[in-house]
């Protein structure tokens, strides 16, 4: 009688729900659409307000309580400027507004309405309620996935009843020679993957995922293995210590694909629930252990005594205490134990490969972990000792949807050459990896690539492939241009070169000069510098610069003084330097020539064009006459002027030129255009010379009688 008063009051309670829901759902309206930019509302003094009239009129009339991005997780373009826009008005009366009346929006369409696929019809059946799915939230993934027939997991239990009709039309292998004890096989694989949506008994997180159902031994867990499956229970022990044999067992099944889940144990197990209980606390096997229904991890909360294993090997936890189970056709009841936890953790594995058949064991094991529902707040005597959190089968099944099983890195280098770039990929997936790549090469490496970029599809052992574009940098041969100051002075030291890089990115300088790493140097006197200019990647080229320096500069004064007067000439030959020259005499006289110059002490200081400076001095005697009578006249005796009568010929000439003169002559001096002295050659005894094999270019020639000269210029073409 209390039982039919309370289904009573739980229909009423429903009906009332369900009216509510139908009443909200009617008095809300909802439609996508495309907004222009500059027109989308936004919320102003808890009101929207846009900036078109029409727009406007249709929020106040229709009461339009929100616009929002409808896909604001979409990279596409058009997808990113459509919005949902609802209301608390009838959704047809929004659509026809929106269509006719509001020229800004466009392509009106009505919203998705989001149900739950399904709720299998086996899942209040027999029990009232079945936390344990709740808690998981199994309802969430199995909206992701139902699974898949073709996903097997292999149970290695004691014994099955195999035509249990939660079993009826699931196994895939079953070992009919086994005679062992029947009852907690069945409840384990039940668990995992029974018969769900079938109208009877109870559902199961494994939903439409197959099952294989071994012995309980190491053997069949490899049996299992290499028949294929890729998730495989062991709810029992096989001891309380550690057993090498068994743990070399655990790591062939694992590196052969297969992960491995195991029941921590049952809190007296092994004399202790902090104790470690075998295969769950092997290195490479996944441990559950057991928490209620609000994720308590103490049956009985607040008694100590009444928790399942916690140690340090545990890697999850999941509903173990109470649990809706079946042991037997017909034999529905709850009942306590890892051996109960772990099998909803298979289960959800199994959705998990239905949705990513390319998950490692590795990645099974972080995906179940990091999408786990923290629970060492609520259990803090246990933080840490009974794994990273409580399985969320919805979260890990989405995040399953999601992973990228084929994870590749790509390490890439240039040399420095042309065509020098290299690949090689680093592969996290399940040997042996295929590369396939978009210039036709094969392999984890590939070399001599041109700049660009090179796409490689991956594909693994499993089959499962992975699309992945890879950039190689072009080789960029460093280039630069350099600015060279000359010396300006010879012997100086104020020469410089200017580096300038016109391409390439250079990190290193090094001169062959007083071993100097600035991109500049200065201060240099006449010579030949050497520089090693170096990239970020090492490699390196070389320049070479050369600064030059002028002659040296330099001048005398040539002399000529008159025999029948005090007057004399000063002539100043300038070589070396610079030119143009300015010249300053001690008397202030700025001419190059003196003429008619009395006796005394001559000094001229000569600047060249780059302010190089040279002097030249000549002292002149006062002319006395000699006294050739007893008159008080003075006879001063005449000195007949030499003339010269300066020629060259050929003039202009291609090679060789002769210069001729009247009289003696005592030195005939050859110029070249910079006052750089090519030849001195004494002609007391002849009136005529020959200069051979003139390279082209500007000459001035010199000829110096006792105290008077004439030059004369020649052209070489």
């Amino acid at each position: 009688m209390n039982n039919a008063r309370k289904n009573l009051q739980i229909i009423f309670l429903l009906g009332i729900i369900l009216f509510s829901a139908f009443i909200s759902s009617a008095q809300q309206g909802k439609i996508w659409a495309t907004i222009q930019n500059k027109d989308i509302p936004v919320l102003a003094n808890n009101r929207l307000l846009s900036n078109n009239i029409s727009f406007n009129e249709a929020i106040t009339n229709l009461n339009i309580v929100s616009i929002e991005k409808a896909l604001p997780a979409s990279k596409n373009e058009k997808l990113q400027h459509v919005y949902e826009i609802t209301c608390t008005c009838n959704e047809a009366d929004l659509y026809a507004t929106l269509v006719n009346s509001v020229e800004v929006v466009s392509g009106e369409t009505y919203a998705p309405t989001y149900e739950t696929l399904n709720s299998p019809n086996d899942y209040l059946t027999t029990f009232s309620a079945d936390y344990a799915l709740d808690l998981i939230d199994a309802q969430g993934a199995w909206n992701i996935t139902h699974g898949n027939s073709n996903v097997v997991i292999a149970i290695s239990d004691q014994n099955y009843y195999q035509h249990h009709e939660e079993l009826s039309g699931k196994i895939t292998y079953y070992d009919s020679t086994n005679t062992a004890t029947r009852t907690h096989g069945t409840a384990v694989a039940i668990l995992a993957a029974g018969n769900t949506n079938n109208g009877i008994g109870k559902s199961s997180i494994g939903y439409n995922s197959q099952l294989a159902l071994y012995r309980m031994n190491y053997n069949d867990v490899l049996v299992a293995s290499y028949a294929g499956a890729k998730v495989v229970n062991l709810s029992w022990t096989s001891g309380c210590s550690y057993n090498q044999y068994a743990q070399d067992v655990v790591n062939e099944v694992y590196n052969n694909g297969t992960f491995i889940i195991a029941a921590a144990g049952n809190g007296t197990t092994c004399g202790g629930a902090d104790n470690l209980v075998y295969p769950a606390s092997f290195a490479n096997v996944f441990s559950v252990t057991s928490v209620g229904p609000y994720d308590n991890h103490e049956r009985t909360i607040g008694n100590a005594a009444t928790t399942h294993q916690h140690n340090n090997t545990v890697d999850l936890s999941a509903p173990g205490y109470d649990v809706a189970i079946s042991a037997a056709s017909g034999w529905y009841l709850t009942n306590s134990g890892t051996s109960y936890a772990a099998p909803q953790v298979a289960g959800t594995v199994a959705l998990m490969l239905s949705m990513n058949p390319c998950l490692t064991p590795s990645n099974i094991e972080f995906i179940l972990k990091a999408s786990s529902v923290s629970i060492d707040g609520l259990n803090p005597l246990y933080s840490g000792k009974i794994g990273v959190g409580r399985l969320d089968a919805a979260a890990a099944v989405e995040m399953a949807q999601n992973w990228v099983s084929i994870r590749v890195e790509a390490s890439t280098s240039t040399k420095c050459f042309e065509n020098s770039g290299e690949i090689e990929l680093t592969i996290n997936g399940t040997a042996p990896f295929q590369a396939a790549w978009s210039n036709g090469e094969t392999g984890l490496i590939i070399d001599s690539l041109a700049g660009g970029a090179y796409s490689v599809t991956v594909t693994d052992a499993l089959g499962c492939t992975t699309d992945t574009t890879i950039f190689v940098e072009a080789f960029v041969p460093m280039a630069f241009s350099a600015i060279i100051t000359n010396v300006s002075c010879n012997g100086s030291t104020n020469g410089s070169i200017v580096i300038t890089m016109t391409q390439g990115n250079a990190v290193n300088f090094w001169w062959d000069y007083n071993d100097i790493t600035t991109e500049d140097i200065n201060n240099l006197g006449a010579g030949t510098y050497k520089v090693k200019i170096t990239d970020y990647k090492g490699c390196s080229t070389f320049g070479s610069f050369t600064i030059t320096e002028p002659i040296v500069l330099s001048a005398f004064v040539n002399a000529a003084q008159y025999a029948e007067n005090t007057e004399t000439a000063l002539d100043l030959i300038i070589t070396g330097g610079t030119a143009p020259y300015q010249v300053m005499w001690n008397n202030n006289e700025t001419e190059e020539d003196l003429f008619e110059v009395q006796g005394g002490y001559y000094l001229a200081t000569i600047t060249d064009a780059n302010g190089c400076q040279t002097t030249a001095d000549a002292t002149i005697e006062n002319f006395t006459p000699n006294d050739t009578t007893n008159n008080v006249e003075e006879e001063v005796s005449q000195v007949e002027e030499v003339t010269l009568d300066l020629t060259v010929f050929p003039n202009p000439t291609a090679d060789n030129a002769t210069v001729q003169w009247n009289g003696i002559a005592k030195n005939l001096i050859l110029y070249n255009g910079a006052g750089q002295i090519l030849a001195n050659e004494n002609v007391e005894n002849i009136n005529k010379y020959t200069f051979q094999q003139l390279s082209s270019g500007i000459y001035y020639i010199l000829l110096v009688v006792h105290n008077t000269s004439n030059t004369i210029k020649l052209v070489v073409r």
